[in-house]
């Protein structure tokens, strides 16, 4: 059966196919506003997290980050704004498990060191690899006093998070983390790495 309405190219050219382009033209245009802008975020980046492993062959360790670059350094350029404390065995179990991807927290910007410059307290991370329990203590302000907060999960699961593959809320839900003690540290510090930059 023959096509009733027969399409006139030129008016589905200008109707259909130019409009998609200046469109992707548009998204592409946004795309480059929302890149110049992370990275003026990153570029203006300045703060000092503080590595301290516990026990055998232990030690403390300083990122300290200025001008869009990150410095291993022995010494802390400002006060830390974030210390992690783990015992080196943990550590080594945490890293290797992780295979090679940075660890979470590390992808600071200004807006995110901003907000963290507002939480006070500790929270504690036991992640479970196999039938083994790894521990790591995160402090947030001068010396991580104030209010405290354990997470439990499994170190996969931690992984899945850190890349945006698993979103906090969800987890949540699904009882893969589970809270004891002040949630609303737990809340604070996952609006400041899960949400918006």
């Amino acid at each position: 059966m023959p096509n009733e309405t027969a399409i006139d190219p030129g008016a589905f050219l200008r109707d259909q196919v130019a409009p998609r382009v200046a469109r992707r033209i548009e998204d592409l245009r946004a795309e480059i506003d929302r890149l110049h802008r992370e990275l003026a975020d990153r570029m203006t980046a300045e703060a000092t997290v503080a590595l301290v492993l516990e026990g055998p062959d232990g030690g403390t360790w300083y990122l300290n980050l200025h001008d869009g670059r990150m410095a291993v350094d022995a010494e802390a350029a400002q006060p830390p704004l974030v210390s992690v404390h783990q015992t080196r065995a943990d550590w080594e179990a945490l890293a290797a498990a992780a295979g090679g991807a940075p660890p979470m927290g590390t992808d600071l910007t200004a807006s995110r060191i901003e907000r963290l410059r507002e939480i006070r307290g500790t929270l504690e991370f036991r992640l479970t690899t196999g039938d083994t329990e790894r521990r790591v203590e995160v402090r947030l302000g001068p010396d991580g006093s104030g209010t405290r907060c354990t997470l439990s999960l499994k170190a996969e699961d931690a992984l899945r998070l850190q890349s945006g593959e698993l979103r906090p809320e969800v987890a949540f839900m699904q009882g893969l983390v589970k809270l004891q003690g002040d949630l609303t540290l737990a809340m604070q510090l996952g609006a400041v790495l899960f949400g918006r930059r």
